[in-house]
């Protein structure tokens, strides 16, 4: 149980980073609704798509919301598709916290408190405004990488080591 909570801990803390840099983003939209807002439809409290700081000249921050999945595929403002995302995603998470209970390994546990807050951190977007907040823009001219987040990034991170642990460091029985 001391385990579990230490990994708890982890995964709350990995939350939060995700659910700050949000915060800051929507604060730098310098909007007449300040981000403290924890419940709406996210169409009416914010812009769809706004640029917000230039970085260098292939990547910058802006608001963009994503109402369906990666790359934003099932997008809609549709209340089942908000709401089924939600249970669906919740369900993925209680799964891999089963999982993670039993996992013996530092780094697959590693991975998995990624997933999980990652997975949270969007869930928690999706209740809150009924879509995820995305604003990291990466681009060469005209062509752009779809926008994405810390909690995409905490997800992507947490599956690339696990596919890299189980290809090369795996143990074959």
């Amino acid at each position: 149980m001391k385990k579990f909570l230490k990994l708890s801990l982890l995964i709350l803390l990995f939350i939060a980073i995700d659910f700050l840099t949000k915060t800051y983003v929507l604060y730098m939209c310098d909007t007449s609704v300040f981000p403290l807002e924890f419940y709406g439809n996210y169409e009416y409290l914010y812009p769809t798509i706004l640029q917000i700081k230039t970085i260098n000249p292939f990547f910058r921050i802006l608001l963009v919301w994503n109402n369906g999945i990666s790359f934003s595929m099932l997008s809609s403002n549709s209340q089942l598709v908000r709401w089924g995302l939600v249970v669906f995603a919740l369900l993925i998470v209680l799964y891999l916290i089963k999982f993670l209970k039993k996992e013996q390994n530092g780094v697959i546990q590693f991975s998995l408190i990624l997933i999980i807050a990652g997975a949270l951190g969007n869930i928690i977007d999706r209740i809150r405004f009924g879509a995820v907040i995305d604003f990291l823009d990466f681009h060469i001219g005209n062509y752009h990488w779809p926008a994405f987040n810390v909690a995409d990034i905490f997800i992507c991170v947490g599956v690339a080591i696990i596919i890299i642990h189980s290809i090369f460091f795996h143990k074959k029985s």
